[in-house]
């Protein structure tokens, strides 16, 4: 199904969050992003992570001349950071190393509005925005929550995994309590999944406590690891693995929930 079935009213903007490291915030992101597009979205990735793992898959990072830092610096709107990649339909907002050089900067009363305002300059050209938050509650990720209507938590089936689940929880309640009361979160993606172990069967429930989760859910599998190696989406790099299929449906799924 396409977007010349199913259309969207405004403007749907994703912030992919968990302050937890290893949990498949970057890949679900690049899939998410990729599979929006493929669905004839206009899509914007916007990469919030110092790291830049996104960013290197659509772009050479060592030679990115504007990025998120220039951003977050005030230096550059929006306009002329973001670059477009080689597939139809998806645009990336790039970030470095750079941009963590600059949080400490940004701790000041308009900190946490500068992506805000920044997606403000470009909300018509697209449908999605796609936002790879930080393995942290950092200024970027309350940047991301500020902007975004709606929050995917990527998690694995982990007793580690649900540690962290009830900071974010009130990270998540308080900026929509305060600043953002149009945030909602669409659900928890199981990533890197066991299926049928006791572990994934006892901890399911818990995560279930806390937020809503995807029917959608990732296998582990060597696939995942490949396509970063070959700086593709895992959508592209082999559509027919099972992992690929996973992705898809969960597309799909971000797409329903948006029209509800």
């Amino acid at each position: 199904m396409t977007s010349e079935n199913i259309k969207t009213d405004n403007l749907n903007i994703i912030a992919i969050a968990n302050q937890k490291g290893g949990e498949g915030k970057t890949t679900t992101s690049i899939n998410l992003a990729h599979g929006l597009s493929l669905e004839g979205y206009r899509t914007l990735l916007i990469d919030m992570d110092p790291q830049g793992n996104s960013s290197g898959i659509f772009t050479e990072v060592d030679s990115l001349q504007k990025s998120a830092a220039d951003l977050f610096s005030q230096k550059l709107g929006p306009k002329k950071i973001i670059l477009s990649t080689k597939y139809e339909k998806l645009d990336i907002l790039p970030s470095k190393i750079s941009l963590a050089e600059v949080e400490l900067g940004t701790l000041n009363v308009e900190a946490p509005y500068i992506l805000r305002d920044a997606i403000g300059e470009i909300k018509d050209q697209y449908d999605f925005i796609v936002i790879d938050c930080p393995p942290s509650l950092s200024i970027f990720t309350v940047n991301a929550l500020v902007a975004a209507n709606y929050v995917v938590i990527p998690l694995q089936a982990e007793k580690f995994s649900i540690d962290g689940i009830k900071g974010l929880q009130n990270t998540i309640e308080s900026i929509k309590r305060r600043i953002n009361p149009s945030l909602t979160i669409l659900g928890a993606l199981i990533t890197q999944l066991k299926s049928n172990t006791i572990l994934t069967k006892t901890i399911l429930p818990v995560i279930n406590d806390y937020f809503p989760v995807f029917e959608s859910s990732i296998s582990t599998g060597v696939s995942v690891g490949e396509s970063h190696l070959s700086r593709q989406s895992l959508l592209d790099y082999n559509p027919s693995v099972k992992q690929s299929k996973e992705y898809f449906s969960f597309v799909k799924e971000v797409i329903h929930g948006v029209q509800k």
